[in-house]
């Protein structure tokens, strides 16, 4: 007879395959994340081609608040995630869990808006791509907690394919349903995507924040250059583009670069 500590993963892996298709499945993978890797949230995205979706936000953090940030995500932010379009080189394959990294999230507006105000501290992905969809779990702790050992980080490797197995299962079936999601009207125009193509990377980057609705200000703050930097950098995007306004830019290429951020392949 198995012992208490060895029943219990098995208890939570049979509670996440039964709930698999129902309301109850972001809890019950809430339940094996928090007893495994000891995670204090879990946040799931799909993303198919050009469109990300989110499929649930459970855990600790108030519920009110990680609607919002996980819905701001989804319509905007995950414009200036690069670590998103990074795991699209992980290939297809066995699912890999990686660790946060600030290099690739060095924008402090989103640091700001996505651990500062929620208190989370640290985060590890769990990544699993299946041709141009791809399925990211990532996984939180709050600063009471503090950050993720090299411990919990074996242990997510460990749930890792037996979890995302039920992710990829649970987005077929019941996932792709009445999701908040990000997604173009028509598909992106290969004339749009060739006009971003032709920006610097310091345009691209201005362009990023204003389609994320930062202020003149904002993106000047989370560059570190100057408000009238960026007023000319927006001039020149708005030439090479050609746009008028912000809400042609918003019209014309906030779809399009979903679909570069999101690393569409």
């Amino acid at each position: 007879m198995p012992s208490p500590e060895t029943a219990a993963p098995y208890q939570a892996i049979a509670r996440l395959i039964t709930a698999i298709g129902r309301d109850d499945f972001g809890a019950a993978a809430f339940d094996l994340v928090s007893r495994e890797v000891q995670a204090d949230h879990i946040v799931v995205q799909f993303v198919e081609g050009h469109r990300i979706s989110g499929l649930f936000t459970q855990g600790r953090v108030l519920a009110r608040v990680a609607d919002a940030v996980n819905r701001r995500y989804l319509e905007r932010y995950h414009m200036l995630d690069r670590s998103l379009s990074s795991f699209r080189d992980l290939g297809d394959g066995a699912p890999v869990v990686t660790r946060f990294d600030p290099k690739l999230n060095d924008s402090p507006t989103y640091t700001t808006y996505f651990f500062e105000r929620t208190g989370l501290c640290d985060k590890l992905s769990i990544v699993s791509n299946r041709g141009d969809s791809m399925v990211c779990c990532n996984l939180y702790r709050l600063e009471a907690s503090g950050p993720f050992d090299q411990h919990n980080v074996e242990r997510a490797g460990q749930v890792a394919p037996v979890l995302m197995a039920a992710l990829w299962r649970h987005a077929g079936e019941a996932g792709k349903v009445n999701l908040p999601s990000m997604k173009a009207g028509a598909e992106p125009g290969e004339a749009e995507r060739q006009s971003l193509a032709a920006l610097s990377q310091r345009e691209l980057e201005v362009c990023k924040r204003l389609l994320a609705g930062a202020s003149t200000e904002g993106v000047a703050l989370d560059l570190g250059i100057s408000p009238h930097t960026v007023r000319t950098l927006r001039k020149r995007l708005y030439k090479k583009l050609q746009v008028n306004s912000l809400g042609d830019l918003f019209a014309r290429y906030l779809s399009v670069m979903s679909a570069v951020s999101s690393g569409e392949r």
